[in-house]
């Protein structure tokens, strides 16, 4: 499972009372309930918040799966008191003032923010924002994209902000990261994109918020629950890092594994040595040997002597019975016989990769089906081909003549 998939189960998880274990000594989420409904009773006596209209009851229709028993389904606007900010602008930021927060900072913030440098507005643009205190929620409710629709953050700094425009500012009296991680559960996020209208402009209106329904744990599972999801979205942080460095590796897959699979081979890593194989420098002895003998025969034309390989040439350290040679020692680069009044195909570079585009030449270098050819001229010099067919000599090859002893 893939860290996102894994992080979106972890969530439902939580949210269905599965993720850590129930304790019947916990204060059930029913009284839970009632003393946030007596809170706001109270508050609205006091002035500080209005009354609203009642919210529908929750119906069996309603209630997409099963909760713990000492868990309680609830509407957003019954547990929690939703206004809509107003009025921010980025053209409102100031170097210092009233600290502030504008819809579009959100996004970088994962589930909290504690902040002292969010932004700043001026007295003046704070006075007509709304207010947002520790532990409120501050979530987008406009977004051209779907998905940024309702993100949200706790405000847990020690000092009050204000917010403006396109976000909704969620009071409550619930754990503040059970929140974050509810709102990013598959059980809201259903229902956010049913409620969601626009085609542009993407907005979940602060009124239907308030019909979303959700599962209310006790207050202590709640924290345990946060703590767990924490512990979990660390793991989930590590395994997508990890995700991240396989992507890299397989983008460079097809090119970088043959070519380590193939250095592997020439340093003596790929293959476990035998002692009892002849060793590499008796196999020279032969080959050098074998060219002598194809000298004395004409076949070959004798050459310059290499310089010897000195300690400075060699790269890197390979088995004890194989040897540095260098390529002129065990082959040879032929330029080949002239062949004139035929028919073939010509064997350059490009016919070579791609079998297409063939031209047919009437005179030239014959080249042999199963020849080894060698590119010696240009940026791919050292490329070696196989001939799949009898033809003629590119101008930029020679033939690759292989000791018969390799």
């Amino acid at each position: 499972m893939k860290a996102a998939d894994l992080r979106k189960a972890i969530l439902q998880y939580a949210v269905e009372g599965k993720l850590v274990p129930q304790d019947n000594q916990d204060e059930p989420a029913s009284i839970l309930y009632e003393k946030i409904i007596a809170e706001k009773e109270n508050l609205i006596k006091q002035g500080k918040i209005k009354k609203e209209k009642p919210l529908p009851p929750i119906t069996d229709d309603d209630i997409p799966y099963e909760i713990p028993e000492n868990w309680k389904w609830v509407r957003l606007g019954e547990v929690c008191e939703i206004k809509r900010g107003n009025g921010l602008t980025k053209n409102d930021f100031t170097d210092s003032g009233i600290p502030c927060i504008h819809y579009g900072q959100i996004h970088k913030y994962y589930k909290y923010s504690t902040h002292t440098t969010l932004s700043y507005t001026s007295e003046q643009v704070a006075y007509k924002l709304k207010t947002v205190d520790y532990t409120d929620i501050i979530m987008v409710i406009t977004s051209e994209n779907i998905n940024d629709v309702c993100k949200s953050i706790a405000w847990l700094g020690n000092y009050q902000i204000v917010t403006g425009g396109h976000t909704a500012i969620i009071k409550h009296w619930i754990n503040p990261l059970y929140l974050i991680y509810l709102f990013n559960s598959n059980c809201f996020q259903l229902q956010k994109n049913k409620i969601a209208k626009g085609m542009k402009v993407i907005e979940v209106s602060s009124e239907k918020l308030k019909h979303i329904i959700f599962p209310l744990p006790p207050l202590k599972e709640q924290e345990r629950i946060v703590k767990k999801v924490d512990e979990l979205m660390a793991l989930c942080d590590k395994l997508e890092q990890e995700e991240e460095k396989l992507l890299a590796l397989d983008k460079n897959f097809v090119e970088n594994l043959p070519k380590s699979i193939l250095q592997y081979a020439v340093e003596g890593k790929l293959v476990n040595q035998d002692i009892y194989d002849e060793p590499a420098s008796i196999l020279y002895d032969k080959i050098i040997a074998e060219k002598e003998n194809l000298i004395k025969q004409g076949k070959i034309k004798k050459e310059k002597p290499l310089p010897p390989i000195t300690d400075d040439d060699i790269p890197y350290n390979i088995p004890e019975n194989w040897k540095w040679v260098r390529l002129g020692e065990v082959c040879s680069l032929l330029n080949g016989n002239k062949i004139i009044n035929v028919n073939l195909p010509l064997l350059n570079a490009k016919y070579l990769r791609t079998r297409q585009e063939k031209q047919i030449y009437t005179e030239g270098v014959k080249v042999n089906k199963n020849d080894y050819i060698i590119l010696v001229d240009g940026e791919n010099s050292g490329e070696v081909f196989k001939a799949f067919e009898d033809g003629i000599l590119g101008s930029t090859f020679k033939i690759l003549n292989i000791n018969s002893n390799i």
